[in-house]
């Protein structure tokens, strides 16, 4: 009984795991070329293919910098060579598209849900709130939801093999806000 409890102190004493930043997550190349008109594959991006087209070529919905101050401008802004697309579809909601500068590509955002939905569902009471660089596969995405839409918090994902992958998560329990 000692030595479970013994065991018991020593994993509750470890240190939390930091939260990884940008910088642990660099790329090596940066394009630099003439951006490639994309391919709408899906019916929803071709829904979307104002929003989309005009974000590769005019640069509209493609913010570059903090979430918190944000610049529209026309180029790569996210994982070396991709295009990350924003733009509002009515209170509380937000779309987005991850365009590749190179080949054309459409990926749907790392919390779409299934299939190919551009959707980006938000924390009601919130912002979303996306970060993101041009010289980092690294993305955090904050007071939004994913898995089934109930779990509600911050993600932290790395762009891989032009996949998304989630390496953490830190949840937020809406049955507790604004009741401590």
């Amino acid at each position: 009984m000692l030595l479970a409890w013994a065991l018991v102190l020593a994993l509750s004493a470890q240190t939390p795991v930091a939260i990884p930043r940008f910088e642990d997550y660099p790329v090596t190349e940066i394009f630099k070329g003439t951006l490639t008109a994309p391919i709408l594959a899906t019916p929803e991006e071709r829904q979307y293919r104002s929003r989309i087209r005009e974000g590769v070529s005019k640069g509209q919905g493609v913010w570059n910098g903090s979430w918190k101050d944000a610049k529209e401008k026309p180029g790569s802004n996210f994982a070396g060579h991709y295009v990350v697309i924003r733009w509002g579809c009515g209170s509380n909601c937000l779309m987005m598209a991850v365009v590749d500068a190179e080949s054309g590509k459409v990926y749907p955002p790392p919390t779409s849900g299934v299939g190919t939905e551009l959707y980006v569902a938000i924390d009601p009471m919130s912002d979303g709130e996306i970060d993101f660089r041009l010289d980092s596969s690294w993305m955090i995405v904050r007071n939004v939801c994913r898995d089934a839409r109930t779990e509600f918090g911050v993600y932290y994902f790395n762009w891989k093999e032009a996949n998304f992958s989630l390496v953490k998560r830190v949840l937020v329990d809406l049955t507790k806000v604004g009741r401590e």
